[in-house]
């Protein structure tokens, strides 16, 4: 595996990974106001709001990554493979 395809593969898991953190600060957000501790998640929300900014912001980074290490590829495999994580993440 050259340092491309390397790369491709480490971006690809690091996408899955703000994915995953992305729906649970989602679910988080939902949540809120159904346990009955309004002041406390009321002061929570906000940080549940930037954790979930910053989540969106480094799939754009990733994004962004992606797509210029797809164009890097030796195989049209491998380009669609790349890009079918922004698709499916």
């Amino acid at each position: 595996m050259d340092g491309v395809t390397q790369a491709v593969e480490n971006l690809k898991k690091e996408w899955g990974q703000a994915v995953s953190q992305l729906d649970e600060n989602i679910t988080a957000i939902e949540s809120c106001g159904k346990t009955g501790k309004g002041t406390e998640e009321a002061n929570y929300l906000p940080r549940l709001n930037g954790s979930a900014q910053d989540a969106l912001q480094l799939l754009k980074s990733l994004q962004f990554q992606l797509d210029l290490l797809a164009q890097q590829l030796p195989t049209f495999d491998e380009v669609q493979s790349g890009q079918a994580t922004l698709v499916m993440g």
